[in-house]
Order: structure tokens, then C-alpha cells, then sequence
């Protein structure tokens, strides 16, 4: 189930799909009689490929799921600082804090803040061994370990492959304690309906903004199409798709 999740959450992601849209359609154009169907489907991708990749579009679908949840207190004391796995390379070629993407990075740096001001907090560190040698939560604890927090202060789970079975290993850990919960502000969301569902009562740290509103008036060419403004149609995409799976799967249960 993992993997069909990955898959078809994969090809349902813009440029994957606005891209199989666009293949079929001219492919209908080339090999059969079906023109009509073949036009539109190009299009159809060609317009959403558009549309995705546009800042006000991105802006639109992502600001709904990172305003959803405030920046943690400031003085709020916690016992445990729970933090999200994301991606890495560990590349030896480049330094160790290029080695997280900057998804992964702006969570172990929100989490190592929170530390810095809840020096009796744990870090409980997740991610498991993926297509690198070395596992998210090790990662996450070389980062931690490079800002000076020391090794005994920290809980590596290596073995969750998704949100899912992160918060499922927490009760054990952090029982009726505080804990803070580090996660990207968009899937803030879903990992908390997920902690609720657990019955887990944790403080939401949101992290990793992307939906930014700018303080002067954006130039014209900023509502260009841009990769990256694609990139944020994407991530808004995947939150909402696995919001919808994961309601499946509880519906399933019943």
C-alpha cells in the first residue's frame, strides 16, 4: 500500500499529469482518427501545466493549508520536540548542511530552536533509510549535532516510512508529556488530524513557509510562469491527495 500510495500519488502530481495529458494527446493527433480528443487533451495539459505554475494559483491552493495553524508560542515549555522526516542526499562531496533538502532543513532548524529554548526537551528525530545509506532521523541528528546539541538528547525512530506510522511510534515515547510537533506549515494539516485521530495532544510548530505574502506590490514578470511556483502547486496537491487517502483508508476501516 506504501508504494501503490507513492505511485499514484506520484502520477497524479502536475507535471506528471499535465505531461501523460499532453503525451496521449498527441499521440491520439499522430497514430488515430480521434483529432478532436486529441486537441483537447493537449489543451487541457497544456493550460494546467499554466495554471500550476503560476504564483497566484500556487499561492491560492497553498496559504489555505500553512495559515491553517499560528508559529508555535514563544514561551510555551514543552518535554519532547517531535520533527517530521523529509528528504536528503548524503553526499560527502558537499557540506553536511547541504545535504538535507531545504524542506528537511527548515525542520531540524525550527526544531533546534525550540531545543535551544527547552533545554529539558527531547528531540525525537523520524525517517527512515530510503534511497540513501543513511536513514531522515540520522540525518536530522548530524544537523542537530553540528549546532552543538548533544547525542543523548535525542530519540531517532528510523524505521517510519510515512506520517502514518511516525505518529503511531510517538504514544510510547512521549506518553502524557508536552511535545511540540515540527513539521512544513502545509502539511501541518494532515499530521495533526492524523495526531488527533491517536489521540495524541501535541503544539503545532509549522515551519518551512512557502505561500509568503510579499510587503511591497509584486513587477509584472513575477506572475510569469515559474518552475518553482509549479513546484508549490505541487506540494499544496500532494497535502490535499493525502488529506483524500487518508480519509479513504479511515472509511475503509469502518
Amino acid at each position: 500500500m506504501f508504494w501503490l500510495k507513492k505511485w499514484l500519488g506520484g502520477l497524479l502530481m502536475p507535471l506528471p499529469f499535465t505531461l501523460t495529458l499532453i503525451v496521449l494527446g498527441l499521440l491520439l493527433l499522430w497514430f488515430t482518427r480521434r483529432q478532436r480528443l486529441g486537441k483537447a487533451l493537449c489543451t487541457l495539459g497544456t493550460l494546467l501545466l499554466i495554471l500550476f505554475s503560476l504564483r497566484p494559483v500556487s499561492m491560492e491552493l497553498l496559504r489555505p493549508l500553512e495559515q491553517q495553524y499560528p508559529p508555535f508560542p514563544a514561551q510555551q515549555s514543552v518535554d519532547f520536540i517531535l520533527v517530521l522526516g523529509h528528504g536528503h542526499v548524503s553526499d560527502p562531496s558537499v557540506p553536511l548542511t547541504s545535504q538535507p533538502i531545504s524542506n528537511a532543513y527548515a525542520r531540524i532548524l525550527e526544531a533546534i530552536d525550540l531545543k535551544r529554548r527547552n533545554p529539558q526537551a527531547k528531540l525525537v528525530l523520524s525517517g527512515n533509510i530510503s534511497s540513501d545509506p543513511i536513514s531522515c532521523a540520522e540525518m536530522y541528528a548530524r544537523i542537530a549535532e553540528h549546532y552543538g546539541i548533544p547525542r543523548q538528547e535525542m530519540i531517532l525512530i528510523e524505521d517510519a516510512y510515512d506520517t502514518h506510522d511516525e505518529v503511531s511510534r510517538y504514544r510510547a515515547i512521549i506518553g502524557d508529556h508536552t511535545a511540540a510537533l515540527v513539521t512544513s506549515a502545509s502539511h501541518m494539516p494532515r499530521a495533526m488530524g492524523l495526531m488527533r485521530q491517536a489521540g495524541l495532544q501535541v503544539i503545532p510548530a509549522p515551519t518551512d513557509y512557502m505561500g509568503r505574502h510579499p510587503q511591497r506590490p509584486i513587477p509584472s514578470y513575477g506572475y510569469l510562469p515559474e518552475g518553482r511556483y509549479l513546484m508549490y502547486s505541487e506540494t499544496a496537491l500532494h497535502e490535499w491527495i493525502g488529506a483524500i487517502w487518508h480519509q479513504l483508508r479511515n472509511q475503509s476501516k469502518e
